[in-house]
């Protein structure tokens, strides 16, 4: 796939509207020159996410989230860069240059993809205004469907003709070979050519979690027809078991209700729609695969399974529950009364019927599984009765969160009448069996008393203590990063890298001092995927942050031409307080190695020599003298 230019990017950029697009995910209030949510990356009561519209970054202070737009539609969709940057060019209406019309130089993906909006466009068109449709049309109205729900779906017709998607796509210069490597066409075999794949059938689109049609699912329209459903082949662009049907419409009800509704079929899902019921998918006739599911994980967190009575249906949700159970996600289980499916039910009833029913009808898997058993007669040897508690206790120890297997081994303890402390050494032998983890063993007291004999005798440095970025600091890498190249300067004439706190901070200063004296100043690129996450998310935050350092040092400044002085107050304060901090911690260090010194008795001359000179340089902070000179 091509790159996408750089002047794209920007332009899109500066179009773009960081609330609004927030917005669509997270409830935004303003406060002061940001806006304020809940965060929609962990789960938290007060909100303490940020969006800040003049820099066009979010900042989470909870998580630690944090970055541009970009980042932002990136990490909500699961999406990498240059598809973060596509969904965003197609809402503002910027068009990509490759994306214009695939050429020559356009990748082998990019074709197909063309294919298959041609093909969409074609079946839709077809289904609205073609004569010969009618019989669809007939049955999407017999089955209670809109056109609205249609429109919203894409729903389709193909034509009851051998080539009139072929024929549509040679007019329009579709190369026939991405036709069939979209699944479009078939290619004869005792003859050249190809014919059409869908003919005379009702077409559902089948699109990616951004809006992106990568299949069709082909519905019978004469009941004489086989198969019942004609569904797109595997090609690159398409994985039926990496695929939920209605996810690209769903996702935001699933994520406001942070639950997932699972069918089985495409006109369950229109139907739950039209009524109002949107927080639900379909995996469209496969069985369910972790990576529907972990595709489902990014919205929510409970997956509700809607299951048919017969063995077949039984077997399924056992395995999806497993598979959930596995994921970190919640399964529960519903069956709706004998002869009714989703799409007949919430006809019948209702929308607001329907939820109340999953709603007093939904089970644990401890529930599904034992109720089930007692319908099957599984419960009625003392094998079978073994049996059952196996299943149970073999998803129980599928859970990984241990909180939440902890709680159903105590629910499986009540339902099994079998006491948890019985429980737990068979869930953990389970446990074992399936993963096998190193484990660091633990010294005893005496190890680790024999271990540090002679410690002193050898080294005098304390281990370094890890810390966070100071508030001071992240003041000065703001300034730094909002005023550019003079400020650089002066900051870092006067300041070491050392006196920032190793890890992100220093990284992050580094990488000005680089940007800086290779004269490319660019602070977008502090937000760019290409850096390092560790310095995204702390530029996010110290562009976000409006806190002041403490200032309670002196005020003697050199001023320099093309800079606030406001700023240069603001950075000279921080600078004094990273300086006395950071000296404040070598003085302990040293003072500490001259006490351990003269326990041991080592001559601490040296050392104290050494802290002598750390109380002048105190001095020397203290005055301010550093603005003035580099002295370190």
């Amino acid at each position: 796939m091509s790159i996408i230019p750089e002047s794209s990017i920007e332009e899109i950029r500066s179009i773009v509207d960081i609330v609004d697009v927030v917005g669509e995910y997270v409830q935004l209030k303003k406060r002061s020159s940001n806006f304020v949510g809940l965060c929609p990356f962990h789960s938290e009561k007060t909100p303490s996410f940020n969006v800040n519209p003049r820099l066009g970054i979010f900042k989470c202070f909870g998580c630690g989230e944090g970055g541009d737009v970009f980042s932002f539609v990136s990490r909500m969709e699961s999406l990498s860069f240059p598809e973060a940057v596509r969904v965003l060019s197609d809402r503002v209406g910027v068009v990509l240059p490759e994306e214009e019309v695939p050429g020559d130089e356009a990748s082998e993906g990019e074709s197909i993809y063309h294919a298959l909006r041609f093909a969409a466009r074609f079946f839709h068109g077809r289904l609205a205004k073609d004569p010969a449709a009618q019989t669809a049309r007939d049955y999407l109205q017999n089955r209670g469907f809109t056109r609205e729900s249609a429109k919203k779906f894409g729903i389709g017709y193909a034509p009851d003709e051998w080539d009139s998607l072929l024929t549509e796509a040679s007019e329009q210069h579709v190369a026939v070979d991405f036709l069939e490597k979209a699944g479009l066409v078939i290619a004869r075999k005792e003859e050249t050519g190809y014919y059409d794949r869908y003919r005379h059938r009702l077409i559902f689109p089948i699109f990616s979690h951004v809006g992106k049609v990568i299949g069709f699912g082909g519905r019978i329209l004469r009941e004489d027809d086989q198969p019942k459903y004609i569904n797109s082949p595997e090609t690159k662009v398409y994985s039926k078991g990496r695929i939920l049907y209605g996810l690209y419409q769903s996702k935001n009800a699933i994520r406001g209700k942070e639950e997932a509704i699972l069918v089985e079929g495409y006109t369950d899902v229109v139907s739950l729609h039209q009524a109002g019921v949107q927080n639900v998918v379909a995996s469209s006739g496969t069985a369910l695969t972790k990576d529907q599911i972990g595709a489902l994980s990014r919205y929510c967190k409970v997956i509700i399974l809607l299951y048919d009575a017969d063995s077949a249906g039984l077997r399924a949700a056992l395995r999806g529950i497993d598979l959930i159970l596995e994921e970190g996600l919640i399964p529960y289980a519903v069956r709706l009364p004998d002869g009714e499916d989703p799409d007949s039910y919430v006809q019948q009833n209702g929308a607001a019927a329907f939820e109340a029913f999953l709603r007093d009808h939904r089970q644990n898997f401890i529930q599904f599984v034992l109720a089930n058993a007692k319908a099957a007669g599984r419960m009625d040897s003392p094998e079978g009765i073994a049996s059952v508690q196996r299943t149970i206790l073999q998803s129980v120890a599928r859970i990984s969160d241990p909180l939440n297997r902890e709680a159903y081994l105590r629910s499986a303890a009540v339902s099994l009448d079998i006491p948890d402390n019985d429980l737990r050494p068979i869930v953990d032998a389970y446990r074992r069996g399936e993963k096998h983890s190193r484990r660091v063993p633990i010294k005893s007291a005496q190890a680790v008393k024999e271990s540090s004999k002679g410690e002193a005798d050898v080294d005098f440095d304390l281990p370094a203590i890890s810390e966070k970025p100071h508030l001071a600091e992240k003041k000065l890498l703001r300034l730094m990063l909002e005023d550019g190249a003079e400020m650089i300067e002066w900051v870092m004439s006067r300041m070491a890298l050392t006196d920032f706190t190793g890890g992100p901070s220093r990284e992050f200063a580094t990488e000005l001092v680089k940007q800086y004296s290779e004269n490319r100043f660019n602070r977008t690129s502090f937000l760019s995927p290409a850096t390092p996450s560790s310095i995204r998310l702390l530029a996010a935050e110290v562009m976000t942050t409006t806190d002041e350092p403490s200032d309670n040092w002196g005020k003697k400044l050199i001023l320099v031409p093309r800079l606030d002085e406001d700023a240069i107050k603001s950075a000279a304060s921080s600078m004094r307080y990273l300086k006395k901090h950071r000296l404040d911690q070598q003085i302990e260090k040293v003072r500490m190695q001259v006490m351990r010194a003269q326990e041991t008795g080592a001559d601490p001359r040296e050392l104290q020599m050494k802290l002598s000179k750390l109380y002048q340089l105190g001095k020397h902070i203290e005055s301010g003298r550093f603005l003035t000179d580099s002295i370190e």
